[in-house]
């Protein structure tokens, strides 16, 4: 894959920039294992808009200096995602055995069809998947585009921080590389099929349905997890879950429970029940090394904040 959505291989940074709190993990490897280094959670002035970029970078860029400093990060090659909302995917069909120069052409004379803004004012990429089932003649490739006004944004808040900005992915992508570490570990992750995660914030909760990379299914669920006993919590979630989920008719293979509300005690194991499927907070961490110097309680109550933050770190050693 070219341009911003290349690989790299050194140790990582991941940084997810959220409407509540910027949330950091770095990660090394050594021998095919990971290991979790620092993580670092900064919460974010209150903004009344869903759509950062419309805020001076230097505000998110101050908070992410502070996560920085109390996490004591080492890595300065960052990863960051842009929201799946101004992302615009689209996965298309050409001839196989084109060059690399006709294979960008054909790309972008095809977004030219299918992207509503002009192409000067975008940052596109793509990558071929691989050949289409049953016919090796045609390429599964991915285009992958947004505004380029979104990534300078983006990299600016990162400068700020004194980051560079090595990779810029997807925020369904990060997700979905965060949920394959998480699987091994997980009852229902290890079964192919879409999952369902519930992100839990102050003020709002985030429903997402990912496959393979994909986001099918996104909603805001108009509840937050403030200012509520367990008891009461619990049964409010289970009405917003189950109302958000009515418009998604494909089965599910696990619900996985993500931010500020995840680790509560026995939340997962209530919604399992209710639900009838396969339900567990987020611990990406689970099969990973941990830095002796982080503390293993607070790791175990933070963790489900930071899945998207991992799967960022994680997509840099691709």
């Amino acid at each position: 894959m070219s341009g911003y959505f290349r690989n790299a291989r050194q140790r990582y940074l991941g940084v997810d920039i959220g409407l509540h709190a910027i949330k950091v993990v770095e990660l090394s490897r050594s021998h095919g294992t990971f290991q979790l280094e620092s993580y670092g959670i900064e919460p974010l002035a209150a903004v009344l808009m869903d759509d950062l970029t419309r805020v001076d970078p230097k505000s998110a860029g101050q908070a992410l200096v502070k996560a920085l400093g109390t996490a004591s990060v080492v890595a300065r090659d960052a990863v960051v995602a842009v929201p799946d909302t101004q992302i615009i995917c689209k996965n298309l069909e050409l001839d196989a055995g084109l060059s690399d120069d006709d294979l960008e052409l054909y790309v972008r004379l095809e977004a030219e069809q299918y992207i509503p803004y002009a192409l000067d004012e975008l940052a596109l990429d793509f990558e071929v998947v691989g050949c289409v089932p049953n016919n090796p003649e045609r390429l599964n490739v991915l285009l992958v585009t947004c505004r380029q006004q979104t990534l300078d944004w983006y990299e600016a808040v990162l400068s700020h921080a004194g980051l560079k900005a090595r990779v810029i992915a997807v925020h369904a992508h990060a997700l979905e590389r965060a949920l394959e570490a998480l699987a091994p570990c997980a009852t229902g992750l290890q079964t192919p099929g879409a999952v369902a995660v519930v992100d839990f914030a102050p003020h709002t909760t985030v429903l997402s349905v990912v496959r393979e990379g994909q986001l099918l299914y996104y909603r805001e669920l108009l509840f937050g997890c403030d200012a509520l006993a367990d008891e009461a919590f619990n049964s409010i979630a289970l009405q917003h879950i189950r109302r958000g989920l009515e418009p998604f008719v494909e089965p599910l293979a696990s619900l996985v429970l993500s931010g500020a509300a995840a680790s509560r005690s026995g939340l997962s194991t209530w919604l399992e029940a209710q639900l009838g499927l396969p339900t567990q907070a987020a611990n990406p961490f689970a099969l990973m090394r941990i830095n002796p110097l982080l503390t293993p309680q607070a790791l175990l109550c933070d963790a489900p904040l930071l899945l998207t933050a991992c799967g960022l770190a994680l997509r840099g050693f691709d």
